[in-house]
């Protein structure tokens, strides 16, 4: 649509089914990794889907998945034994809405994402990341083509310290 052209009723509508859409995916996800869904994991992904997770992860929560890799090995991280275990002792990828803004059949998506692990009768917050989340519609659905986490703790890698080798 052009600058200064007003939207349509249709157009605005379409705009916030396509923002609910991606919400509802990004919002979902989590729990379906969580509850070892497999089925619903590999629905999400584009066939050549990519997890970027980069290679900064110094506590290799579920095996060795660094950097990136496609769908197979998603599926192989979710229904891995070290996640499994994670999920008998507490475990749950906690989301922040995401800010998405979308541009015809692609969108783009940014949000945070923390994790709660359980430790004996209590709990812990780990694991601060940062993610993008690039999307396109198939077949009238949302799918994930590249997710892009980072870990936000300082360490090698992470956006805090990618941004502050950046501004100094």
């Amino acid at each position: 649509m052009a600058v200064g052209q007003a939207a349509s009723l249709e157009q605005r509508l379409l705009a916030v089914e396509d923002r609910l859409a991606i919400h509802q995916l990004i919002m979902s996800y989590p729990l379906a990794v969580d509850t070892r869904s497999l089925d619903c994991v590999s629905e999400v992904w584009t066939e050549d889907g990519v997890f970027d997770r980069g290679s900064a992860d110094p506590h290799k929560h579920s095996g060795d998945f660094d950097g990136a890799y496609g769908k197979g090995n998603i599926l192989n991280e979710v229904g891995s034994p070290q996640l499994q275990t994670s999920r008998e002792a507490g475990l749950a990828h906690i989301m922040t809405a995401p800010h998405i803004t979308v541009d015809g059949d692609e969108a783009a998506a940014t949000n945070y994402t923390v994790l709660v692990v359980g430790k004996g009768d209590d709990c812990r917050v780990r694991r601060p990341s940062a993610n993008r989340w690039d999307l396109v519609r198939i077949d009238g659905a949302w799918r994930i083509k590249r997710r892009t986490l980072r870990l936000i703790d300082g360490s090698n890698g992470s956006v805090r310290a990618s941004s502050a080798r950046r501004s100094g």
